[in-house]
C-alpha cells in the first residue's frame, strides 16, 4: 500500500514541476497585482453646522459645482455611483474607478466643494463584491 501511495505522489510532483504547475516569479507577481480598475470611496460631510438649513450663497455656488464636477466625471466612467444621505449626519458618497490611491486623492481633493472647504473628505478603497442595477434619482 505504501509504495502506491508513494508512486501516486511521484506521478503528481514529478509532472507539476516540470510543466510548470510550480510557483513562478510571474504567477506570485500576478497574483498580487492590484486589479486594473480599484474602486475607492470617499466620504464627505459638512464642514459646517447649519449647512444643511442655512447654506450661504458660496456654499451653495461650491455644491453646484460639486454635483457638475460628479456629473462630468460619471460621463466619463469615473464615478460610478454618488450621493448625499438624507440624515444626520448627512454624509455624502462618491464610489469611484481610480488607477491608484494617489490618482483617487487627486480626483477627491479636486472636487469643488472639498476644494473650497465646504465639505470635509475622507478616501477608502473598497472591494466590490456585489453591484445591483441602480436608476438615479431625479433632480
Amino acid at each position: 500500500m505504501k509504495n502506491r501511495f508513494n508512486a501516486l505522489l511521484a506521478c503528481l510532483i514529478i509532472p507539476a514541476t516540470f510543466t510548470g504547475c510550480s510557483q513562478t516569479k510571474e504567477n506570485t507577481e500576478a497574483q498580487t497585482a492590484p486589479p486594473p480598475d480599484p474602486h475607492y470611496i470617499y466620504y464627505i460631510h459638512p464642514v459646517r453646522e447649519g449647512f444643511i438649513t442655512e447654506p450661504t450663497t458660496d456654499e451653495v455656488n461650491k455644491v453646484g459645482a460639486h454635483f457638475e464636477y460628479l456629473k462630468k466625471l460619471t460621463a466619463e466612467g469615473t464615478v460610478l455611483l454618488a450621493g448625499p444621505s438624507t440624515d444626520p449626519p448627512y454624509t455624502g458618497i462618491v464610489l469611484l474607478k481610480a488607477k491608484d490611491r494617489e490618482a483617487a486623492e487627486a480626483i477627491m481633493n479636486q472636487d469643488p466643494a472639498v476644494r473650497g472647504g465646504v465639505f470635509r473628505a475622507r478616501l477608502s478603497p473598497i472591494d466590490l463584491s456585489l453591484i445591483g442595477e441602480l436608476e438615479p434619482t431625479p433632480q
